[in-house]
C-alpha cells in the first residue's frame, strides 16, 4: 500500500461512519416526529370516538325516557278509564237503587197525608 494510502482510507472510513451516523439520527428524529403524529392522531381519534359515543348514548337515553314516559302516560290513562267505569257502574247501581227508595219514600209520604 503507498504511504498515505492508509491514512486516506481512515478518513474515508471515519467520514462514512460519520456520515451513516448522521443518517442514523435523521431516521431516528423522523420516526419519533411520526410517532408522535401517529399518538396525537389517536388521541384525537379516541376523543371524537368518547364524544360520538357520549352523544348516542344521551340520544338512546333520552329516547328511553320519552319511551318510558309514553307508557307510563298509556297506563295511566288506562288506569284512570278503568276507574271511571268501575265509578260510573257503581253510580249507576246506586242511583237504581236510589230511584226505588225515593219511591218508597215518597209513597210512604204521600200515604201519611
Amino acid at each position: 500500500m503507498p504511504e498515505g494510502a492508509a491514512e486516506k482510507l481512515m478518513e474515508e472510513i471515519i467520514r462514512d461512519i460519520a456520515a451513516a451516523e448522521e443518517e442514523a439520527a435523521r431516521i431516528k428524529a423522523e420516526a419519533q416526529k411520526r410517532a408522535q403524529e401517529l399518538v396525537a392522531d389517536a388521541e384525537r381519534e379516541a376523543r371524537a370516538l368518547s364524544e360520538r359515543t357520549e352523544e348516542e348514548l344521551k340520544a338512546y337515553r333520552d329516547e328511553q325516557a320519552k319511551r318510558a314516559g309514553a307508557e307510563a302516560s298509556a297506563e295511566y290513562d288506562a288506569a284512570v278509564a278503568a276507574a271511571r267505569r268501575e265509578a260510573e257502574a257503581v253510580t249507576s247501581r246506586l242511583l237504581e237503587n236510589t230511584d226505588a227508595a225515593v219511591g218508597r219514600i215518597a209513597g210512604r209520604i204521600l200515604s201519611d197525608r
